[in-house]
């Protein structure tokens, strides 16, 4: 009987188990991961500068790109190549070198005569223009001293007409023979006025 009130004393005890009402079981949350603050700053920081310098190099690399010169191939268009004639040569141009004036030896080889002794009038006996300075240079090429030219007292002169004073007679034939190299002469005469403004008197005719 003892074993007996045993078992029912535990089956009540089991049913009264079963029947009361469980006791709620306070539930809490799961403990939450402190994250630290430091950490995290120092992400942003970095996520900041990875994108700052992502700009930096795109942009640079765009104006690395926009600011290389672009060469520009010329276009070579064939051209004729003129090939030079032998007249478009240039001619060259002459100068003029003035011709150094011959050395003028006034004293005569054949008979010892200094015509620069002489003093010569010269005058224009024809009426022809410049007939006077024409004779007057061709006397000082050959070294005589022309002092002066004029107009003769007529222009009826033919040929060449020579004075000479008595006192230079011996140039008369020194001076016809220099004058016939140039001109026809004519008549000679040793009769010259001593009065003369000169030793000789030439006057130049037709």
């Amino acid at each position: 009987m003892r074993k007996g009130k045993n078992f029912d004393t535990l089956l009540f005890e089991r049913q009264d188990m079963e029947e009361a009402p469980l006791e709620s079981v306070p539930t809490f949350p799961p403990p939450k991961r402190k994250i630290n603050k430091k950490f995290i700053y120092l992400a942003l920081v970095v996520l900041a500068l990875l994108i700052f310098f992502a700009f930096k190099i795109l942009g640079s690399t765009n104006e690395s790109v926009d600011d290389k010169p672009k060469v520009l191939t010329p276009t070579v268009f064939p051209t004729e190549t003129s090939i030079p004639s032998p007249s478009d040569s240039p001619t060259p141009t002459p100068t003029n070198t003035p011709t150094p004036k011959p050395t003028i030896n006034p004293v005569d080889t054949q008979t010892g005569l200094d015509r620069s002794e002489l003093s010569v009038t010269v005058q224009n006996g024809s009426g022809e223009s410049g007939v006077a300075s024409k004779g007057s240079d061709t006397l000082k090429n050959l070294g005589y001293n022309v002092v002066g030219t004029g107009n003769a007292d007529n222009f009826e002169y033919a040929n060449v007409s020579i004075l000479v004073k008595s006192g230079k007679s011996e140039f008369l034939n020194l001076l016809k023979k220099d004058l016939g190299f140039t001109y026809t002469v004519g008549s000679t005469s040793a009769n010259l006025s001593n009065g003369f403004s000169s030793d000789a008197l030439v006057i130049i005719g037709k």
